[in-house]
């Protein structure tokens, strides 16, 4: 009987500090473009990103997602930057673990600020 209560009450448990948080943002751009700029569209873009923190506090794997996201989809569309972004984070936390992982989406191009290529 005692079993069967200590597994009820840590089921309980963590079915009540289980959460999940979810964010979209949306941007034009990942740098600046001014009006003597130009761009050549590469095509549609994702790059994705994922981490845990312990005890809220000790990073694994990514400390920064969004970032590393964002950088992924601008080298796996073999352009320097990005326009038409959106951004997705995700968080899910399991008593005292944050599972999160980030999704950018967007349009690849090649910008060359005012007929200079930037690197």
């Amino acid at each position: 009987m005692y079993k069967i209560l200590t597994f009820s009450s840590l089921a309980i448990l963590l079915i009540l500090t289980t959460s999940c948080s979810s964010m979209i943002s949306i941007a034009p751009s990942t740098t600046p473009i001014t009006e003597d700029d130009t761009y050549t569209k590469l095509g549609y873009t994702v790059g994705r990103s994922y981490g845990v923190l312990i005890l809220y506090l000790i990073p694994i794997f990514s400390k920064n997602p969004s970032r590393n996201a964002r950088d992924s989809a601008i080298e796996s569309g073999g352009g320097n930057a990005l326009i038409e972004v959106v951004e997705e984070s995700n968080m899910l936390t399991l008593l005292l673990v944050n599972i999160y992982w980030t999704t950018v989406e967007g349009t690849a191009i090649q910008l060359e600020h005012k007929g200079r290529i930037i690197e």
